[in-house]
């Protein structure tokens, strides 16, 4: 991904998170950002093995 887009996708995270926390549910915007940042741990540390492999 380009990083405005992720840059894009953490804004929006952080918003819904002001946004939804003031209405009790805050633990869905935190849920989301959980999800997206276990998806690109995941995604380098695939990067990082397959780099070490040469």
């Amino acid at each position: 991904m380009k990083l405005y887009l992720h840059i894009l996708i953490v804004t929006v995270l952080v918003i819904l998170t002001f946004i939804l926390y003031n209405k009790g549910f805050g633990a869905i915007p935190f849920l989301l950002t959980g999800i997206y940042l276990s998806y690109i741990c995941i995604k380098e540390l695939n990067y990082y093995k397959k780099s070490k492999r040469m």
